[in-house]
């Protein structure tokens, strides 16, 4: 949390309860959780909070980098607490995200002629496929 109260101190956002339960139902959480699972867990804390609020919360967080969002087709915007280097598995058909590191993508080149177009801050490999869970259950159905 200490990170939290920093990172709000530098970007000139208010310290709120509201704040503070979102960013802690997201740190306690590593399953890359939408805004609506967020907001589940965050209205037992703050009972009058909106879906709204929570959604516009995790994005200014993420406009200033205290997490990120990953991009998920068909599973809508989901936010990922962990600022260590890392990288993705992601589910075609439930939308599950995994993280895993791998040193050999970290060291990833990036081609001279992404650079002279492109001013790269940061490099995520993703990959996609189906999850042992949706693939058991895939097989279970033949």
């Amino acid at each position: 949390m200490e990170k939290f109260y920093s990172d709000c101190q530098k970007y000139h956002l208010r310290i709120t309860p509201q704040r503070v339960a979102i960013y802690e139902a997201l740190m306690n959480d590593n399953s890359h959780p939408s805004a609506d699972a967020v907001y589940q867990k965050v209205k037992t804390k703050c009972p009058n909070i909106s879906l709204d609020t929570v959604n516009r919360t995790l994005i200014n967080f993420s406009e200033r980098g205290m997490i990120d969002t990953v991009a998920c087709s068909g599973h809508g915007r989901k936010y990922d607490p962990n600022s260590n280097p890392h990288h993705h598995l992601k589910c075609i058909k439930c939308g599950k995200i995994i993280d895993f590191t791998n040193n050999r993508y970290d060291k990833l080149k990036i081609p001279e002629e992404i650079k002279e177009k492109f001013t790269v801050l940061g490099k995520r490999v993703v990959l996609t496929g189906i999850c042992k869970n949706c693939t058991t259950k895939r097989t279970a159905r033949c």
